[in-house]
Formats: C-alpha cells, structure tokens, sequence
C-alpha cells in the first residue's frame, strides 16, 4: 500500500487484547483512547452483540461506582460507533 506521493506505508501494529474487557478497561482507565479501544472492541469480540454486551456492561458499572470520568471515556465509544454505524448506513441507502 502506498500514500499520495507513492511512497510505501509503514506497517500498522495494533496490540490487541485478549478480551473485549480488557480493551474497554485500557480505555476507561485512560491508557487508549476511545478510537484505538472501539478498534480493539470490535476486532476481539465474536460478534456484535457480545460487544456492545460488553459495552453496556462496563458503562453500566462504571456508572454504578459514581466513577464518572470512566464512564465518560466508555460513552465515548459508544458515541463513535453509532456516529460510524449512522454513517455507514445513510451511505448503503
């Protein structure tokens, strides 16, 4: 693959985490940002219901300890997955 000028991209490493949890956990946490944890979300989970299950859940708890920076972070995700998911199907229409 290749930019605009021609010149070849580097390669892109993307650690992933063994569970969707952990990725949600790096991110409420502060250690990824909501962007590279959706990535990471969707890339280890084995279907769509299971990580927007796990999703739910972990906003869910954070809202139930009051910690309201975490679940700031994880609403986040949740707002660029529906943003990605109204994008994609306002263009299938």
């Amino acid at each position: 693959m290749s930019n605009v000028s021609g010149s070849p991209l580097p390669p892109v490493a993307l650690a992933l985490p063994e569970k969707a949890e952990d990725a949600l956990t790096q991110c409420a946490q502060g250690e990824s940002p909501p962007e590279v944890a959706l990535m990471q979300l969707l890339a280890v989970s084995p279907s769509e219901n299971a990580a927007q299950r796990a999703l739910g859940s972990a906003i869910w708890d954070a809202l139930e300890k009051g910690e309201s920076s975490m679940t700031e972070r994880l609403g986040a995700i949740h707002r660029l997955w529906e943003g990605a998911r109204r994008m994609v199907h306002t263009a299938l229409r």
